[in-house]
């Protein structure tokens, strides 16, 4: 699934809030750590995650007040803004978030291409609405049915070592900081 997400972090656990395409308020969530945590500390700022697309291109970008105290990375964004990258951290007064790119693998009908897609692994041609897998880490896609169950097949993708379990999760979260 190709959804940016942010880590959040309740009760000392790192969590993975999904970004709709509207995007987020990333002041008042920001707010609402500082005032879950000890210090009370409130985040009295204005900035907000958003979403630009671009043909098949999909950004996400932070606007914040200049003034708001805000850091990508440990910089104030440029003229309040910035647009983000995977694993790109966001602090606002004591508290932080992280912004990731980071895609699940999942089962869903092939969207279907303006050319044929064939299989990574059978090589044989992915029809519109089959059930598919699209590598999260390298974009090929293979067919996952009970008949083709080519992305399970193996442990990892034949193209890039992606876990192929289903059930993997993220490889990636900000525990590891």
């Amino acid at each position: 699934m190709h959804m940016a997400h942010l880590w959040v972090r309740h009760e000392g656990v790192w969590g993975a809030q999904r970004l709709g395409s509207a995007g987020i308020d990333v002041a008042g969530l920001l707010a609402s750590r500082a005032a879950a945590a000890a210090d009370g500390a409130a985040y009295p700022h204005s900035a907000r995650l958003i979403r630009v697309d671009a043909a098949e291109a999909k950004s996400w970008a932070i606007i914040a007040s200049p003034t708001s105290g805000l850091r990508v990375n440990g910089r104030t964004p440029p003229a309040g803004l910035c647009v983000l990258d995977d694993r790109d951290e966001i602090r606002g007064g004591a508290e932080k978030l992280f912004f990731s790119t980071e895609a699940l693998a999942a089962v869903e009908p092939f969207p279907g291409s303006d050319r044929p897609v064939f299989c990574g692994r059978c090589r044989q041609s992915i029809e519109v609405g089959s059930p598919a897998v699209c590598c999260p880490g390298c974009g090929i896609s293979y067919n996952e049915s009970a008949e083709l169950p080519c992305w399970t097949y193996s442990e990892k993708c034949t193209f890039c070592g992606q876990a192929t379990a289903l059930d993997a999760g993220f490889s990636w979260t900000p525990e590891e900081l």
